[in-house]
């Protein structure tokens, strides 16, 4: 655990956008409203985008420890934005219907943040919500928060458990309702670039996320990435300072596909020796199937836009 600040906790809203989440919205609730935060108690604000499930009546049972509020307008970001329009907290932490933060997961997040007073954003680790399989496992590698904040260049974060600055986040633009997808990447790289924002990890503050757990639902997440990157690649390529045009040409998901694929194939010379050393980690085979599928929708939707409209 962070250490304790020595001075007071500040006011939190978790905002939680659900669209068709009847499944799992209680869960994710529950472990919202179960949090060990020192301070005030949090504000609880779930943003429905029109669901037709039962979600309306799930959300109904938690009343009134949560703010239902209703966004007839199609996208996560209206949802989130509606949110943050309306929260009374200085500092706003998102998760996803699909997730269940750990007790503690406010309570570190805030004191990252509180240790120190220039960062915007404070993104927290993202780990496979059981019961877990190989698929489920890898996917958390498409989830690296460590990764994304400090590594990659330029740095990004991602949403499904993320502490934000109320007032900097309203400054910076607040979430991008033309992005479908990509748009806490869109958000992250529009702060930094246009406002110099700052962000930090926590390393301890958990949120468990309903990973893909099947080949399709793998495929399917990886389409979904191609087409965020398609159009952030269009919006940000000065920034980026790399050419669209060299990503396109790039050769390397199929070749990778094609080598990963062929290594699952036994081979009778080769079987005493694999045997020695247990089975094969499929994890190279994912993640190239994943490059692979991510590519090809990051080709259509740069060479087609008009498909994001």
């Amino acid at each position: 655990m962070a250490d304790t600040p020595p001075f007071p906790w500040p006011t939190v809203s978790v905002i939680v956008p659900v669209r068709n989440g009847a499944a799992q919205i209680a869960r994710c609730l529950d472990a919202v409203l179960a949090q060990d935060y020192p301070g005030p108690t949090p504000e609880v604000i779930v943003v429905d985008s029109g669901s037709t499930d039962r979600t309306p009546a799930v959300l109904g049972t938690f009343a009134p420890r949560i703010r239902t509020m209703l966004e007839p307008r199609p996208g996560v970001s209206r949802a989130r934005n509606t949110a943050i329009v309306e929260a009374r907290g200085e500092w706003l932490a998102f998760t996803d219907a699909d997730c269940v933060p750990r007790p503690d997961w406010l309570r570190e997040l805030v004191a990252i943040a509180l240790e120190d007073p220039g960062v915007s954003f404070v993104g927290g680790k993202i780990t496979a919500l059981p019961p877990t399989n190989t698929i489920s496992l890898f996917a958390e590698s498409l989830f690296d928060q460590r990764r994304s904040v400090l590594e990659e260049r330029p740095a990004s974060f991602i949403s499904a458990n993320l502490l934000a600055r109320r007032d900097d986040l309203v400054r910076f633009g607040m979430f991008n309702p033309a992005y479908r997808r990509g748009q806490d990447t869109e958000l992250a790289w529009r702060s930094q670039s246009v406002f110099g924002a700052r962000f930090t990890y926590a390393d301890a503050a958990i949120v468990e996320h309903l990973n893909p757990a099947t080949l399709l639902e793998l495929v399917r997440k990886a389409i979904q990435h191609g087409r965020g990157s398609a159009r952030l690649w269009r919006d940000f390529e000065s920034y980026h300072g790399r050419s669209i045009r060299r990503r396109l040409r790039q050769t390397k998901p199929f070749l990778d596909a094609l080598r990963e694929t062929a290594a699952l194939v036994p081979v009778p010379w080769r079987g005493v020796a694999d045997g020695r050393r247990g089975p094969r980690r499929l994890d190279p085979f994912y993640f190239a199937i994943f490059r692979l599928f991510r590519h090809l929708s990051f080709v259509h939707r740069t060479l087609l836009p008009e498909a994001d409209l």
